[in-house]
């Protein structure tokens, strides 16, 4: 048992004191201490007049002395030179906190409930300390994506810091998805059109139409019937009739239009594609309530400008404030800028909504992406328009193509939206997003 002692702590924010105070009240200490705050050393004066300094010495101290403290600090040597390895190392713990460093991480917890042996130890609290202040303001989209990571706070936030001297993470937590990973979904697409439209006389060209018809390779339909008729003008230039070929093309496109699985010509009937959009990477710096509208926030996002847009969003009465500020989102820059209540508006936020659009969030980008780094689709490397035509809708096309899969993942018909530090995600699968 730990003798009455006085314990010296920093000021109430301080990250060491809020580590001390944690394994404190866990080993069952904190109770028999006299604590004061605001002090210019963390100190832990004992009865007997020794005086300890360090987080890292008061923190082992208390963990080996107090009454719940079985095995805190290790039940063989190798842990316990392990916790103290994290100890002295917590610091450059996850510093910075990037999106390797926690992938890293959830993958060493997948098989575990606790980082070292069979039960709670100080290299759980300590790391529990590290990562409060990320998860505060996690994205909810990471909650999907670092489950683990998620389990073991969650567990942790419950049983070990049952004095809440860490403000507590409500975590939207996805449903559980049972199902298997659907593997290489461009390429079963491509393998679909590939089927529709061989022929066992001349198997080279259709297949060669079907890889032009994949999502990897450009828009176009995803039904079996569209797959094959775009085999037809692809394979015509070539075939047995080549004189009959121009006329017989031009009928086939006035007829097919944008159906065809080959690139439509410039035009107002030209198919809409993915990378005439321009969706970037942004940052919210600055939100407001609108001045004239309930619902409405009034954002500055920076996108790697020189100036922070002015962006308007429906979203009060689905993300808290305190939620949006500072957060990374993904925005659609280039629409016509428009009035929203009087109000310019110069992009759209991007959000995933079930069904019902009764849950609404913002997608979110890898916590380490690039600000103004420019969302590309695999297959798609053309330059985004200057500014999207009203007129011709462009986003209007291809919204009902834009969706999150069971995974959380935004996608464009199966084809993630990707940074180059991994894949954009929202809280919610299987929605829409616009």
């Amino acid at each position: 048992m730990v003798q009455t002692a006085a314990l010296r702590l920093l000021s109430p924010s301080s990250q060491d004191t809020k580590l001390v105070r944690l394994v404190a009240a866990f080993s069952g200490s904190l109770d028999k201490l006299d604590v004061q705050e605001d002090s210019r050393e963390l100190q832990l004066i004992l009865q007997s007049g020794q005086t300890l300094t360090g987080s890292n010495t008061i923190c082992k101290y208390l963990a080996k002395s107090g009454s719940k403290a079985t095995d805190l600090l290790g039940s063989n040597p190798e842990e316990e030179a392990l916790i103290a390895q994290w100890l002295s190392s917590r610091y450059s713990l996850l510093s910075p906190i990037s999106e390797e460093a926690l992938q890293k991480l959830d993958d060493e917890l997948l098989t575990r409930t606790f980082l070292l042996g069979t039960s709670l130890t100080l290299a759980d609290l300590v790391l529990f300390g590290v990562l409060h202040p990320a998860l505060v303001s996690f994205p909810s989209a990471q909650v999907g994506r670092h489950k683990n990571i998620v389990r073991w706070y969650d567990y942790l936030q419950h049983k070990a810091d049952a004095h809440n001297i860490y403000p507590k993470v409500a975590f939207k937590k996805p449903p559980l998805n049972l199902q298997p990973p659907v593997v290489a979904p461009a390429k079963a697409k491509g393998a679909e059109g590939a089927g529709s439209a061989s022929k066992p006389a001349d198997a080279g060209k259709p297949a060669a139409a079907a890889k032009a018809a994949s999502p990897a390779n450009g828009p176009a339909s995803s039904t079996t019937a569209a797959a094959s008729s775009s085999a037809k003008p692809s394979a015509a230039p070539d075939g047995a009739s080549k004189e009959a070929a121009p006329a017989k093309k031009s009928k086939e496109a006035k007829k097919e239009g944008p159906e065809s699985g080959t690139a439509a010509p410039a035009g107002k009937d030209a198919e809409a594609r993915i990378d005439q959009l321009d969706i970037r990477v942004g940052k919210i710096v600055k939100v407001d309530r609108h001045p004239n509208a309930d619902s409405l926030y009034v954002e500055e996002i920076d996108l790697g400008e020189e100036q922070p847009r002015q962006i308007v969003s429906g979203l009060v009465k689905f993300v808290p404030v305190e939620e949006m500020q500072q957060r990374k989102v993904v925005v659609l820059c280039n629409l016509k800028p428009a009035k929203m209540r009087d109000v310019l508006s110069s992009g759209m936020v991007l959000c995933a909504s079930n069904a019902t659009h009764d849950r609404v969030d913002p997608i979110v980008p890898p916590p380490d992406a690039q600000i103004g780094e420019r969302i590309k689709f695999e297959g798609f490397d053309g330059q985004p328009d200057a500014q999207l035509n009203p007129r011709k809708k462009i986003f209007e096309k291809l919204a009902p193509d834009l969706l999150t899969n069971a995974d959380g993942v935004a996608v464009y018909k199966s084809i993630p939206f990707m940074t180059s530090k991994g894949p954009v995600t929202a809280s919610i699968p299987n929605a829409t997003v616009k």
